[in-house]
């Protein structure tokens, strides 16, 4: 389990990092061909949108797996209770995994309602509902990854460990 867990893992940071790469690379040879050869292809805009809207959810999916995400940490700073800390992260964690859940609920009701009407994208030759399947795709990870800082968490409080944040996985 642990072995595809760490597959999964892989394939999501690779897969950022050559989307980034991607997109950068498509908007150096647009931007060239823009304003050194007076040319510009159309679909490479297109491109980049769906492209940004791609790497955004996964790579929110990596910043809950990192906990690299802003948060309000003023409870944590007053309170000295390591066990109210567990307590109030797992609630925190779980509250947030709900909320990817109905993320994941109106994601795929919106692409649904996408492939029923069947849209094609303005340039390329592709229909819209691909440009939503990541939103309820990679809102599963984000959720799943909630979910499990959540267990983390109430083990702790379970055991009562001191508390540290334990969403750092480097």
């Amino acid at each position: 389990m642990r072995k595809a867990i760490k597959l999964i893992n892989n394939i999501e940071e690779y897969s950022v990092v050559l989307i980034l790469l991607g997109l950068a690379f498509v908007s150096f040879v647009e931007v060239i061909c823009r304003y050194v050869l007076s040319f510009s292809f159309t679909w490479m805009e297109e491109v980049c949108r769906y492209g940004g809207v791609l790497v955004t959810f996964l790579g929110a999916s990596l910043g809950v797996k990192y906990g690299i995400h802003f948060s309000m940490d003023l409870l944590f700073e007053r309170v000295d209770n390591d066990r109210f800390r567990h307590g109030l992260q797992v609630v925190m964690n779980v509250v947030s995994g709900l909320m990817f859940l109905v993320i994941v609920w109106y994601g795929w009701a919106q692409t649904m309602k996408m492939y029923q009407l069947g849209p094609k994208m303005a340039v390329l030759p592709l229909y819209k509902y691909w440009a939503y399947v990541p939103i309820p795709l990679f809102s599963i990870f984000i959720s799943l990854r909630f979910f499990i800082l959540g267990g983390k968490h109430l083990l702790a409080f379970q055991r009562n460990d001191p508390f540290k944040m334990l969403s750092r996985e480097r």
